[in-house]
């Protein structure tokens, strides 16, 4: 019987417990839910004031208890994973972003990357956490049947690597498994800097043969992305991977590092490759930016855009947009208006790279999504 089909028909089987103890040391409902939700293979777990605990698996959604959570509850949860003043800072209209671990034994841990945010109810006010648990390690590229047009492409010298894509696509597992592959590589030299909100993979662990890897987190760490790029400036390395490009800071020190030499990888949340470039363009601000939108056609280097579909075996798989950023395109994008930006990479994708419509096909001719799953997701490109 697999996951969905099991899940479909329980509950979580310890419900009644005490959620907290003793709040920021002891949490026996919560982790003992966690741990279980992890275990059914939950891609998300969430908490909403006055409603039943919903998991999400393979894309569908469960609901995994029979009792609502109340106000104190939700307090109780709030106050354990963020400190004493979690309810507080959600009621003054801030939400919080932090990472969450457990320990089931000596050897085996849970890591959840976790947000909570204020809600409305009909009670009054509310709160809204979700969970998403962490991987140890993230998937083997082959196994997450990376195209060899990324393989062969995403370790350039220099410029810029974007991975991009909608919240929970798979964009840091996919920037997680090349760089695994970067530290393994016997003869790589890779000196790597990375900053995430928060961390997901640690890879300290990995002993690589020639490189090296240092990760922070913002904002427990350093303050903000913007500060990250700007350190790394000074610490010589070859790799920096900003966890997301979302403001105008992060997009102007990213572009200034990608620039003196090192590959910056980043991701952004956008629904396709000429959308991503879009939302490139827009992030270049009004100040310099011209120098800055300039600094965008230079780097550039590879976008890869990405979407998880229904897979033929219960779960998701991924489908790939990808455009490689040649010398003759990156001239192009120079000479052009950056409002050209988006039909231009639209067509240098039918033309030199990998459309969606490709991607759906290959993954129907490999037997990984069926004919109605295709279909949905032909109409999902059309709009």
């Amino acid at each position: 019987m697999n996951a969905i089909t099991k899940i479909s028909r329980e509950t979580w089987p310890g419900e009644g417990q005490r959620w907290i103890t003793e709040p920021r040391r002891h949490a026996p409902g919560l982790d003992g839910l966690l741990a279980w939700s992890t275990e059914q293979g939950a891609s998300r777990i969430s908490f909403h004031t006055g409603k039943p605990i919903w998991l999400r698996i393979h894309g569908r959604n469960y609901p995994v208890t029979q009792h609502a959570l109340d106000e104190a509850d939700m307090a109780a949860i709030v106050n354990h994973l963020y400190g004493a003043d979690g309810t507080a800072r959600l009621q003054g209209g801030q939400d919080f972003d932090v990472a969450y671990e457990i320990h089931v034994t000596r050897s085996k841990r849970f890591r959840f990357r976790l947000n909570a945010t204020p809600t409305q109810t009909s009670r009054g006010g509310g709160a809204n956490v979700v969970l998403r648990p962490i991987p140890d390690l993230p998937p083997p590229l082959q196994d997450q049947l990376v195209e060899p047009m990324i393989l062969d492409n995403c370790r350039p010298a220099s410029g810029m690597v974007i991975v991009s894509g909608s919240t929970g696509s798979g964009k840091s597992t996919l920037i997680g498994g090349i760089t695994v592959a970067k530290l393994m590589d016997q003869a790589g030299n890779y000196n790597i800097l990375e900053a995430a909100a928060p961390v997901e993979f640690l890879l300290d662990r990995l002993k690589g043969p020639s490189s090296t890897i240092d990760q922070c987190e913002i904002p427990r760490d350093l303050p903000s992305f913007e500060a990250f790029i700007r350190g790394t400036t000074r610490r010589e390395p070859t790799d920096i991977i900003v966890g997301e490009c979302r403001d105008t800071g992060t997009m102007s020190a990213a572009l200034n590092a990608a620039m003196l030499g090192a590959t910056l990888t980043t991701t952004i949340h956008a629904d396709n490759v000429p959308l991503t470039i879009q939302r490139i363009a827009a992030l270049c601000g009004n100040e310099e930016r011209e120098n800055l939108l300039s600094s965008a056609a230079q780097s550039l280097r590879l976008i890869v855009n990405q979407r998880l579909a229904f897979s033929t075996d219960g779960k998701r798989t991924a489908l790939r947009e990808i455009l490689v950023f040649n010398e003759t395109l990156r001239e192009k994008l120079m000479r052009s208006d950056a409002s050209e930006w988006p039909d231009i990479t639209k067509q240098a994708v039918v033309e030199h790279g990998q459309s969606y419509q490709v991607a759906i096909q290959l993954a129907l001719e490999d037997g990984r999504i069926t004919e109605t799953e295709a279909t949905r997701q032909r109409i999902r490109i059309t709009g």
